[in-house]
């Protein structure tokens, strides 16, 4: 009898067990699933704000609200964003800063936004993003030429 009841209580506290770590790894990959959504929009909004800035040359006015949407875009990537991707915003800032008011070597922009997404793409799926690395695919950007 009493080894009877030894091992009904094994069994429920195994049971008890399995099934809380089964919940916490649920959890885990909900919370996972969850910060990735976030991180897509946010690098999503980056990406975004780097055209709204290029299309917007030549009207002040268009100017002046794509630089604040990048400013807003780029203070939550801070919060968000991977090293790698942090890295590779700052040389654009960098770049862009560097540049105001001035012809730009569009090439060179193009390798820093290539960087960008590529740390973007390890940061979301790294077994994807290896993938595409390893096909040497080379991302495409719009870039209008600069008016003087």
């Amino acid at each position: 009898m009493l080894e009877d009841w030894i091992v009904v209580t094994c069994g429920v506290v195994a049971i008890i067990i399995v099934m809380t770590l089964t919940l916490l790894k649920i959890r885990s990959t909900e919370r996972r699933m969850h910060e990735s959504t976030y991180k897509l929009k946010v690098y999503t909004d980056l990406l975004n704000s780097i055209t709204e800035l290029n299309l917007a040359t030549g009207d002040p006015y268009k100017m002046d609200i794509a630089k604040k949407n990048l400013a807003m875009t780029v203070n939550r990537l801070n919060l968000v964003g991977s090293s790698g991707v942090l890295k590779s915003t700052s040389d654009l800032l960098d770049f862009l800063n560097e540049h105001r008011d001035k012809d730009y070597d569009t090439i060179r922009l193009h390798n820093i936004l290539n960087t960008l997404v590529i740390e973007a793409r390890r940061d979301l799926n790294p077994k994807n993003a290896r993938r595409v690395e390893e096909a040497h695919v080379r991302y495409r950007f719009f870039s209008p030429p600069k008016t003087k």
